[in-house]
């Protein structure tokens, strides 16, 4: 069976599906969303079950040839660092959808198909095994989201709305111009001209051609990120967008850029990553200092999580730049708990400021004496925020910063501030508004409902399981890190006892030995 092809049609045929549904047919709508994404999220459930977490190998392999003289073919697969965020992206979409059928803005027909097409674009591009499919979803990704901020989104939407798309544009040009440059000089290589990422694996790239090539690449991965300084359409586009946007943004689309340092830019062109790896190191740790000071200081809820999910992202992005196992491993798990513990903040913000008619954090108090079951459910999200012992955060955290103590140690210290500033934020925006002394409305009023239960006690049980067992998802996604990281690590010097990885030589390498790849590597 084609199980990928299958999880992204299901979502665009429930997106199209909007078209033949009633002006008006609010129900109808509903209900073509929930089965679209309850059926997508069944299947990726049942893919998991058969996922075989002892191999680093593509599973799921689908292939077919469309114009393959020019490289253009349907290859789609999962590996264990991509299906854990097919899962990720399955289960928050569900998620998303189940909520707006208890709060559907205006336009609900339309509102509902942008969300199923944003979630096709996010699967299309976990599961792309060519690089021209990879733009294509990476595209085809943006689309609904520019709609979304661009028409159902608050003051300030037409600037937020533009700047979003002159970033994510930019990056893209200049993705694309390093894409079909990379199958040109592959072609002068070895002879045949394709965009098929495990081909382009085994390619030998000098030093200069794997620097410029990965150049492209890496301006649209930062951007999506986002790091510093390439977060400029952050403020707004999370300012401006509806809260269940913001979530899918902050949760998923983020995780684009990071999936794609990991997918291309460690296996494809590990001398350039060798080059960029400190400069990397430097944004992250930027985003990390930067994120959390600039949280500490905002005025409002919303950018506060905002903000510390730029500080998370810089922790994730440096355990990809350490180029260590260990260290990667824990940005994939991380990638995994920053996506549901985000998710989780902006829903108890989107709760609070909605009954409250405020998003002032210092216009909100005493919360906590109306609403405890709200309360207790925001400390721990704010817990496994600071990614605290026990929490699920936590398991995630410690991989990045001990995979980066081994190498460089200054960098895991300065890490570290960001740690500690967690505390100041997280804990600022917990007191004031739950605790002190009470205003901003009745505090009864925000209170759990059922719709908050429905989304919120997944997140939570997701946050349960991963604290007691995160070896779950670290089993399955070891072997595909290390299959990863290797190729770098042979660049970058690490001594044979770190390297997991199986690397494949370049077939045209006259002695195919890991001496002589190190060699040629350095």
């Amino acid at each position: 069976m084609p199980w990928l092809t299958a999880l992204i049609i299901i979502p665009l045929f429930g997106a199209l599906s909007m078209v033949i549904v009633p002006q008006g047919g609010l129900i109808q709508a509903r209900i073509h969303a929930v089965v679209a994404a309850g059926l997508t999220l069944v299947l990726s459930a049942v893919m998991l079950g058969q996922f075989d977490r002892s191999s680093g190998a593509p599973q799921f392999v689908e292939h077919a040839g469309w114009a393959t003289s020019v490289g253009l073919e349907w290859s789609v697969w999962a590996d264990g660092i991509s299906i854990w965020l097919i899962m990720m992206t399955t289960g928050l979409f569900a998620l998303a959808v189940l909520y707006l059928c208890f709060k559907t803005p205006d336009r609900p027909r339309a509102f509902l198909a942008l969300i199923l097409f944003a979630e096709v674009g996010l699967l299309g591009l976990f599961c792309a095994g060519n690089l021209v499919l990879f733009y294509v979803f990476w595209e085809a990704m943006l689309l609904p989201f520019y709609f979304l901020i661009g028409m159902w989104g608050g003051q300030g939407r037409a600037f937020a709305t533009m700047k979003f798309v002159i970033y994510t544009m930019v990056g893209s040009l200049f993705m694309l111009v390093s894409i079909v440059s990379t199958a040109v000089v592959a072609q002068e290589t070895t002879g045949n001209f394709t965009f098929d990422i495990l081909a382009l694996r085994n390619v030998a790239y000098t030093r200069p051609e794997s620097i410029w090539l990965l150049a492209g690449f890496l301006i649209a991965f930062v951007i999506k990120l986002p790091l510093w300084p390439f977060h400029g359409w952050l403020p707004d586009a999370y300012r401006s967008a509806p809260i269940v946007v913001v979530g899918l943004l902050a949760a998923l689309v983020s995780k684009a850029g990071v999936y794609g340092l990991l997918r291309i830019g460690l296996p494809l062109f590990p001398r350039g990553m060798g080059f960029f790896q400190y400069p990397l190191i430097v944004l992250s740790l930027i985003s990390i200092v930067y994120g959390s000071l600039v949280a500490w200081r905002q005025p409002t809820m919303r950018m506060l999580v905002g903000y510390s999910s730029l500080a998370h992202l810089g922790f994730i992005a440096l355990g990809i730049a350490a180029i260590d196992p260990q260290a990667a491993q824990g940005a994939v798990l991380q990638m995994v708990n920053h996506g549901v513990v985000v998710v989780a903040a902006f829903a108890i913000v989107g709760i609070i400021s909605a009954r409250s008619g405020k998003e002032e954090i210092d216009e909100i108090g005493g919360l906590a004496v109306g609403a405890p079951w709200l309360a207790g459910t925001f400390l721990v999200v704010a817990m496994a925020s600071l990614a605290i012992p026990g929490s699920n955060s936590f398991a995630g955290e410690f991989f990045i910063l001990a995979g980066v103590f081994r190498h460089d140690w200054w960098a895991a210290a300065i890490a570290v501030i960001g740690v500690v500033y967690a505390s100041v934020y997280m804990l600022r925006l917990y007191q004031s508004c739950m605790n002190g002394p009470g205003h901003g409305g009745d505090p009864h009023r925000v209170e759990l409902r059922l719709r908050d239960v429905v989304v919120l006690v997944p997140l939570l049980a997701v946050m349960g399981f991963v604290a007691l067992w995160p070896q779950a998802l670290v089993g399955a996604i070891s072997a595909s890190v290390n299959t990863a990281v290797a190729p770098a690590q042979i660049v970058v010097g690490r001594p044979a006892s770190e390297i997991h990885g199986i690397v494949l030589p370049n077939p045209l390498v006259p002695s195919p030995t890991t001496s002589s790849i190190e060699g040629s590597a350095q």
